[in-house]
């Protein structure tokens, strides 16, 4: 028997390393990745992700609790350290507490130490995102046991400002043995089997299961992102209200495309435990099926793989196509205008993540 190509064994390496059939983690998207997303990704083999941002203790218990009782596979719970601030000992508890197996700690940016060395002491795994390779380094020396590299190609908030690529080319020469997954545009198997080509154990996708069927995003939104076509988005700052310091990847509306910042007025309202919350524009608040207003002024966070988006599809069958375009004898990707466009195709001048000239690794 051959042994398996090096893209097989990182992907086999990676998924390991997740506790998972398949290496593919759904990004922890505040608001969005909810119980119900989480469970039916990690249902299908990959790693779904139930996210708390700023949810309180109890809230993050009920959070966990109930992702548990949708599914028995392994899934994720993701944190957000500098927006939780003194919260986050607080949320770390009440997850440890509520937790009936183990889990994956997911840290948007490197955590504290005492959160890194609390989560690992109660048996779970430490998933830290990183935007540079300095980031990565500190993510190490707090004992991570998987590193997820942001490029600047993702949606949502961004930790640093360089491509994926780019990224990982440098984190492989300076960690080897790392388990690294890519995080950035990617929509397509044929994606991900690149990436592990130059070195990466499997990959984080947000965008694409926001507009899944089991998301939390509000219908405007997902039809906005089913709808958006190449250059729909731009990195910008002009959603840090809430959460200031870091540029952000939304989907271009009338607040990005203004000539200067419009003023922060109410448009819309976050309606949670039947407390009506304002939401002014410029807000970091995402739209989601508790927010009402004014959608296409919020803060819709998308990656440029919005572009490959064509349907709100349920999570397990986009699991499902990722694994199926992974897979080494997966057919070639047809040539764009010679059959009629599906699901998994890009538009003709859509940027790959990873083109087909990057250079493997030979690690």
């Amino acid at each position: 028997m051959e042994p398996p190509a090096p893209a097989d064994a990182r992907l086999a390496i990676g998924a390991r390393a997740l506790g998972v059939r398949f290496p593919l983690v759904q990004a922890g998207m505040g608001g969005v990745a909810g119980p119900r997303l989480a469970a039916a990704v990690s249902g299908a083999g990959a790693l779904g992700t139930v996210a708390l941002y700023r949810s309180p203790p109890a809230g993050c218990a009920r959070l966990v609790t109930r992702t548990a009782e949708l599914t028995d596979r392994p899934f994720a719970v993701g944190f957000v350290p500098e927006v939780a601030g003194p919260l986050l000992a607080e949320q770390l508890a009440a997850v440890l507490a509520a937790a009936d197996r183990p889990l994956t700690f997911t840290s948007f940016g490197p955590p504290t130490a005492a959160f890194a060395a609390g989560a690992r002491a109660g048996g779970h795994r430490l998933l830290v995102q990183v935007g540079s390779l300095a980031e990565a380094r500190t993510a190490l020396r707090l004992g991570a046991d998987v590193l997820a590299l942001q490029g600047e190609e993702a949606g949502g908030r961004h930790l640093g400002g360089t491509a994926v690529r780019r990224l990982l080319a440098e984190t492989v020469a300076a960690a080897p043995g790392v388990p690294l997954l890519v995080a950035g545009g990617l929509h397509d198997g044929r994606q991900l089997r690149a990436a592990a080509a130059a070195g990466a154990h499997g990959a984080v996708a947000g965008t694409l299961f926001a507009a899944a069927a089991e998301s939390d995003a509000h219908p405007d939104y997902r039809r906005a992102l089913v709808t958006a076509g190449p250059g729909a988005t731009v990195v910008t700052d002009r959603f840090a209200l809430g959460w200031p310091g870091r540029r952000h990847r939304v989907l271009a509306g009338p607040v990005t495309d203004a000539e200067r910042p419009p003023p922060a007025a109410v448009i819309g309202w976050l309606v949670q435990d039947g407390v009506r919350h304002p939401v002014p524009r410029g807000a970091a608040t995402v739209p989601t099926v508790r927010v009402e207003g004014a959608v296409g002024e919020m803060a819709r966070y998308a990656g440029t793989g919005s572009a490959a988006i064509r349907a709100v599809l349920p999570a397990a069958r986009l699991v499902d196509r990722l694994r199926a375009e992974a897979a080494a004898d997966a057919p070639a990707r047809p040539v764009p205008g010679t059959a009629a466009r599906t699901l998994s195709d890009s538009p003709p001048d859509f940027p790959p993540v990873f083109p087909p000239d990057f250079p493997p690794v030979s690690q």
